[in-house]
């Protein structure tokens, strides 16, 4: 009889375990396989939409990394495919890993939220003329309300032979200072740690906090940074691949980073390493993000690195920063219930991840693209859609294609074309008419005017695309290769060959040495004691010049100079005069005279030396003594 019912209610258990396996029920974790096979079917349109070679994406469901798959290219100039275990920087991401390394140290009783952050340190001290630093406390520092600027730093590159370390970054001046702030509010700026608004008066966004507090567990652990959280955090949850500093066999193990235009890039380094310099691969990454929530069988939130309690604090909202600010996560919301979500962009590197609190689903992405952010907004689209159902996921455009760098470099393109234009226009029309003409050897006084461009095209070079170690003080930020800058070397180098035209084709007033030797010149030269002013009664060459220009030219009539006159030598037989020096004796007058060009007519200076006599006759080896 048992047996019988047993087996009469066996179908209907298949169908109900059939409905509850068909029918979807709200908060239940999602069909992850839905996510999946859209991504794999609009992921090659999207990267070639948004111009990002690959990416790899995490999948989490119920508190666990479920898959995790590659997309796209790891490197297009090799035709390297995308794999899962490629490792990528994760930027801001990685702040969540700070404020779990500053929790750990609340649960240990060795800090405390709510005092001044200035109480543990050592090696840096919070300082501002304006509001009260000791109002900086560690809350305030996770959650963003400390009233610190900057909103981040920029990494360096690995030819640098000294990169600055964490407290020289945040207490050094820089070059730099400010000026991105100015042009690009809320982006990254640089320079010294400052209190910019009253501690607790409302939310900013401040890299520079998260400095502070790397330096804090620092001092109070009184070992690195990355070995405590690794240690502490990373290690036991399983995410041993999460690293803060690049290594050869790291980078071999990396996609390729390309910058927003394209271009290929370096592995740079962030000397701030609380800030987001971590790296490792997508499902290390999304092991600890899924840490954050308890998992399916029956694991706590926090997984015994920090207690569910520390959790619940920690994800939050803080008054003094709004509903959407938490201590290190930021809040939203996703159908109800509520969700941690946080970008990350480092040089050459963009990473997002999104997780829902109460079902525990949610994903991590990471490019070696900077221009992924749109792409990750849509890949956040595709997972609303398929969690919370159809026309919750918004639309995204590519980013613009030239980066605020490369408008930096065309900037100062244009004005150094502004400077060089008129001097061009009129180098062409003097050439044209005949005013400039091409020497044998350069003018010395035009290639020293190219010499400034000549440096600043050498650094240029040096600091973008030499393999050359950096040898660059703390407060000079290294910059990467953009089309702006290609564009900045090129004008360079037409001012480089402006200059050096000019000094092979000079203006008739211009000069130059001769690569053979000199004629002698004779001069006879009277004095006029009445009026104190010196004449020449005849100019002409002792011998015959290599040029081959008439050997004797005359005045027809003698002119009568005053004290530093000008005075028109004609032109004999397409010869003019180089600027000689000779000096006579007795009053040490000094007369200015020579030989050689083929130019227009030149001018002569014969400046008169004060009172004195005497006539002198002599010779002159044709040295230039003066611009004429």
């Amino acid at each position: 009889m048992r047996d019988t019912c047993w087996r009469r209610r066996l179908p209907l258990g298949i169908l109900v375990l059939i409905v509850i396996l068909l029918v979807p029920i709200p908060g239940l974790a999602v069909d992850d396989s839905e996510f999946e096979v859209l991504l794999e079917e609009k992921m090659p349109g999207l990267l070639d939409e948004y111009g990002v070679p690959g990416s790899v994406v995490s999948f989490i469901s119920n508190g666990i990394v479920v898959w995790t798959n590659p997309y796209g290219m790891a490197d297009l100039e090799a035709g390297a495919a995308m794999s899962p275990d490629r490792v990528f920087e994760f930027g801001s991401c990685g702040k969540i890993l700070t404020a779990w390394a500053t929790m750990k140290l609340v649960e240990r009783g060795a800090i405390d939220l709510d005092t001044s952050a200035n109480e543990y340190l050592d090696r840096l001290q919070i300082e501002s003329g304006l509001y009260d630093p000791s109002a900086v406390t560690v809350r305030r520092l996770l959650s963003h309300t400390s009233g610190l600027g900057i909103h981040g730093y920029v990494d360096y590159s690995p030819r640098r032979a000294n990169p600055p370390d964490p407290v020289e970054s945040l207490q050094g001046a820089h070059l730099l200072e400010g000026i991105v702030e100015t042009l690009e509010p809320g982006g990254l700026s640089f320079g010294r740690i400052g209190l910019v608004q009253e501690p607790g008066s409302g939310y900013r966004y401040s890299g520079a906090g998260y400095g502070v507090l790397q330096v804090l567990i620092e001092d109070v652990t009184g070992e690195p940074f990355d070995s405590f959280v690794q240690r502490e955090i990373t290690d036991p949850l399983g995410a041993a691949s999460l690293r803060w500093e690049w290594t050869p066999e790291l980078e071999a193990r990396s996609p390729t980073p390309y910058g927003e235009e394209g271009q290929t890039l370096e592995h740079r380094q962030l000397a701030i390493h609380g800030i987001g310099s971590e790296l490792g691969t997508v499902e290390d990454f999304a092991r600890f993000v899924a840490a954050t929530v308890g998992g399916p069988n029956g694991e706590p939130p926090g997984r015994g690195v920090l207690s569910p309690e520390t959790i619940a604090t920690m994800t939050t909202p803080v008054s003094e920063a709004g509903s959407y600010q938490g201590l290190g996560y930021p809040l939203g919301s996703l159908n109800g219930h509520r969700s941690v979500a946080h970008g990350g962009r480092n040089i050459g590197w963009e990473a997002f991840f999104i997780l829902d609190t109460v079902t525990g689903d949610g994903f991590v992405v990471a490019s070696a693209s900077n221009r992924a952010g749109p792409l990750h907004n849509a890949i956040t689209g595709l997972f609303l859609d398929t969690t919370y159902g159809p026309g919750t996921r918004t639309s995204s455009v590519p980013l613009p294609s030239l980066e605020l760098l490369s408008w930096v470099f065309l900037t100062i393109s244009l004005g150094l074309l502004v400077v060089l234009a008129p001097g061009l226009l009129r180098f062409v029309r003097d050439v044209r008419s005949g005013r400039r003409a091409r020497l044998d050897w350069p003018s010395r006084r035009s290639l020293v005017r190219a010499l400034p461009w000549v440096l600043a095209l050498i650094f240029g070079w040096y600091t973008l695309y030499s393999p050359l170690t950096l040898y660059l003080p703390a407060w000079y930020p290294d910059l990467w290769p953009t089309t702006g800058g290609g564009v900045l070397m090129a004008t360079l180098i037409a001012g480089i060959v402006f200059r050096v035209a000019t000094a092979f084709f000079p203006r008739g007033t211009e000069t130059s040495d001769p690569a053979e030797p000199s004629p002698l010149v004779e001069l006879s030269q009277t004095r006029d004691r009445a009026n104190s002013s010196l004449a020449i009664t005849s100019i002409g060459l002792g011998a015959p010049s290599p040029s081959g220009c008439t050997p004797v030219a005359d005045f027809p009539q003698p002119p009568a100079l005053a004290t530093s006159e000008l005075v028109e030598l004609p032109v004999v037989d397409g010869c003019h005069p180089r600027v000689a020096s000779h000096r006579f004796g007795g009053a040490g007058k000094r007369a200015l005279v020579g030989e050689g060009g083929r130019q227009g007519i030149h001018q002569l200076t014969v400046p008169h030396r004060g009172p004195g006599g005497g006539t002198g006759r002599g010779s002159a080896t044709g040295r230039r003594a003066g611009r004429w």
